[in-house]
């Protein structure tokens, strides 16, 4: 499996040196692009669509966590790069699969990529068996949705569904009776899956059921209250389509 590979580092140096460490030490590795900047590196992200990108963390104007945070759907692999410990727990909670301090050791180096290529092998295995498993399914006349989990299949009446939350690369589904039930697909595939259904997107985290908003705040921190007065967080870049969709509901 060949990956291709963006890095995006502010130092020159550090940029030229883990460029040679990973074309001299480790296999089936394209770097595709190199960025020196948080905006310079989605750009690159954008353009390239890597497998695997290699972030440093403390970078001028923005740090890497806010690459990590710009994108909804973070459909590629992220191995930080940098000289500081500290920053461990928070990249490990921003879903890295990987922490590599600098100076960057060789042995650690090819102990994560193998660790990344892992991950994306049984991914990609799990999601093509899943394209194949007709059971995955939206049933528009009986309102029926049935999604994979660890114990089987989940069947859900669609409408008994309150809100749907990532979990890394789950997702857990809330229903009416306030049971949470957590599938094995990502957030990216239930949103193809209930496209153009009473599914709307309010958050890079977050799909809420329209048909039980009871209310949304437009103030500066947006969220909408559901009918069991869950309160759920509206991002920024959401706030326009959803003020759309739901205009008439009470403020």
């Amino acid at each position: 499996m060949r990956l291709r590979a963006v890095l995006v580092d502010d130092e020159p140096t550090a940029r030229r040196t883990l460029t040679k460490l990973i074309e001299t030490y480790t296999e089936d590795i394209d770097i595709v692009a190199t960025a020196d900047d948080v905006l310079t590196g989605i750009k690159a992200i954008n353009n390239f669509k890597p497998d695997l990108v290699f972030l440093d963390i403390r970078m001028p104007n923005y740090s890497g966590f806010s690459l990590v945070e710009y994108f909804d759907i973070m459909d590629f692999k992220v191995i930080f790069t940098t000289a500081y410990e500290q920053y461990a727990p928070q990249a490990l909670s921003a879903g890295a699969s990987g922490y590599l301090l600098k100076p960057i050791d060789i042995d650690d180096l090819n102990k994560v990529v193998d660790k990344v290529k892992l991950e994306l092998k049984e991914e990609r295995n799990r999601f093509s068996k899943l394209e194949d498993n007709k059971s995955l399914s939206y049933n528009r006349k009986t309102g029926v949705t049935l999604l994979p989990s660890v114990g089987g299949l989940i069947r859900l009446v669609t409408d008994e569904i309150l809100f749907i939350e990532a979990k890394g690369r789950q997702i857990e589904v809330t229903i009416k009776n306030g049971k949470k039930l957590l599938s094995n697909i990502s957030l990216k595939t239930v949103l193809e899956l209930l496209e153009k259904t009473t599914f709307v997107r309010i958050h890079k985290s977050f799909v809420a059921n329209f048909i039980h908003i009871k209310r949304y705040s437009k103030g500066k921190d947006c969220y909408i209250v559901l009918y069991n007065d869950t309160t759920l967080s509206v991002g920024k870049v959401y706030k326009d389509g959803l003020s759309q969709i739901i205009s008439y509901l009470p403020k």
